[in-house]
């Protein structure tokens, strides 16, 4: 018996993972079908979602077959295909598209590259102006809940002096 390894999925709108224990590989099409029938992305058909590998700028064909190569990869699922991110620093606004299973780090690397800032220094994104620093592992698809696929985050440097 072929002992495929446990496939961690990490979902759309939510920060856990759901692992899947997998006796041998399975299509992209197969593994929608069991997110699906857990109902942890609530009322969706299998067409409204997608898989991506962590960072990658395609989205995994339905045909496409998951095996023991894919395993410590990480995958993600989502509703939306692309999520458009409006990110603010001081007071200008860019935007940029990215995949669902994009990264912070990502994120953070695209802003740096994109606004008028010391390249050098530390920066963070945050969901509000003064909340808590995402972490650089995170998907963006975490944050993304639903039909709108579309994200605000403040990028800003990452020592703040209170006082």
């Amino acid at each position: 018996m072929n002992s495929f390894k446990r496939l961690d999925i990490h979902l759309g709108g939510l920060e856990e993972t759901h692992p899947l224990d997998l006796t041998e590989p399975k299509t992209v099409e197969a593994i929608i079908l069991l997110i699906v029938s857990t109902g942890r992305l609530g009322e969706v058909k299998a067409e409204e979602i997608f898989l991506f590998e962590e960072d990658s700028d395609e989205e995994l064909p339905r045909d496409h077959i998951l095996t023991h190569a894919h395993h410590g990869k990480r995958i993600h699922a989502h509703r939306c295909r692309h999520i458009k991110v409006t990110f603010i620093h001081v007071d200008e606004k860019r935007e940029h598209s990215f995949r669902p299973a994009a990264t912070i780090g990502k994120l953070l690397n695209w802003a740096k590259a994109n606004f008028p800032v010391d390249k050098s220094a530390k920066y963070t994104l945050r969901m509000t102006a003064d909340g808590e620093p995402l972490p650089h592992a995170a998907h963006v698809g975490a944050y993304v809940k639903g039909h709108d696929c579309s994200l605000t985050l403040y990028f800003a440097p990452a020592c703040r002096i209170q006082g």
